[in-house]
């Protein structure tokens, strides 16, 4: 397999939720040239299936990205091999991963199979999560192994997300001739008392953002939106922060919902992204630490399809790149990162094999 060109028209595909066509086409196309029967499921999925008996592990990771942004940000044309590296979006979160998982099936496929490993590409992560929401659905295996970028550290979890929508209502009149409620000065006193909200432990609250609407600079709003980033460890309530936002004023305070769609499916979902820990003592973490010759997990700064997943099996994190390359224009990935993930990926595979044994 000329890996190295395969990661590389993975990357020169732009695919954006929703928009994951392209990359799945080259999937599948390296799936077949190994010889491994390679499905889309109904969502668009990519899967394929090596080995026939239990117990099984699943390889996965997602197809989608997020934009490549303003190309001149950028040090060199999308997909580019400068040297021992590969720029352009993706590269890091996370195509690198996926072919890497494939590099791994191709090594497990001439050793003897002590069970099956399902490769698994998703759509719709950076959106919500559709792809893997749907696949957990139907999905029963010893384990997922997540591809997302860890640096090559196992990583066991990480805290959740959730997106809080602060609403004031007004009365929309011209800037010349108001005299009625003007709702901003509403969220002037709203975000005074939140910046003396007491927060409890493992709970952070992080205004972003503010709309008005209709939105013209001579009108006052009929109602304006402030947006808040909530970030959460898994023993923090958050049904009692929203009734403790709504305490603070008048605001309309909750978590708004997208409807989302891929293939024949369709979900509305909320903009709130689970936390996900698995615990430190764990066996198979435990077996996959010595696996690779680590004593301990990390956790991961950002979240993940790992909450949907490990709603049906344990999830163990580990990705080849530097993370905080991800989402930027600097992001690459070093050729031997993606060598030495794909090895870490066979030696997981069958020391989880091994452990349910």
């Amino acid at each position: 397999m000329d890996w190295v060109r395969l990661l590389s028209r993975l990357v020169q595909a732009e695919s954006l939720p929703g928009k994951e066509e392209e990359v799945a086409g080259l999937l599948l196309e390296a799936l077949k040239a190994l010889g491994l029967p390679a499905t889309l499921d109904e969502a668009g999925n990519v899967e394929a299936l090596l080995g026939e008996k239990e117990p099984e592990v699943v390889l996965t990771g997602h197809m989608d990205v997020v934009p490549v942004g303003d190309l001149a940000h950028w040090p060199y044309p999308q997909g580019a091999v400068v040297g021992e590296r590969l720029y352009g979006r993706g590269a890091v979160d996370m195509k690198g991963a996926l072919v890497a998982m494939l590099l791994a099936l191709e090594a497990l496929s001439q050793r003897p199979l002590r069970g099956r490993v399902r490769f698994l590409a998703v759509v719709q992560e950076e959106v919500g999560g559709l792809g893997s929401r749907h696949a957990a659905l139907r999905l029963s295996p010893l384990a997922f192994i997540l591809g997302e970028p860890s640096g090559g550290r196992l990583m066991r979890g990480h805290r959740g997300r959730a997106e809080i929508w602060a609403d004031f209502e007004g009365e929309e009149a011209h800037a010349a001739l108001a005299s009625g409620e003007n709702p901003l000065y509403d969220l002037g006193e709203y975000l005074l008392a939140l910046k003396d909200l007491p927060l409890p432990q493992g709970l952070k609250l992080t205004p972003t953002r503010v709309d008005t609407y209709p939105g013209a600079t001579n009108q006052t709003p009929g109602v304006v939106r402030l947006y808040l980033d909530v970030r959460y460890e898994p023993e923090a309530e958050l049904d009692g922060l929203l009734e403790r936002l709504k305490a603070l004023g008048t605001a309309s305070i909750y978590i708004p919902e997208e409807e989302r769609a891929s293939g024949e499916v369709r979900m509305a979902i909320p903009a709130l992204w689970p936390p996900y820990r698995l615990p430190e003592d764990h066996p198979l973490l435990q077996a996959a630490l010595r696996a690779l010759g680590q004593e301990r997990a990390g956790l991961w700064p950002f979240t993940t399809d790992a909450p949907y997943l490990g709603a049906r099996a344990p999830v163990l994190g580990l990705g080849p790149g530097d993370p905080s390359l991800a989402h930027t224009p600097k992001e690459h990935i070093l050729l031997s990162q993606v060598e030495a993930a794909s090895q870490a990926y066979a030696r997981l595979v069958e020391a989880l094999w091994n452990a349910a044994r």
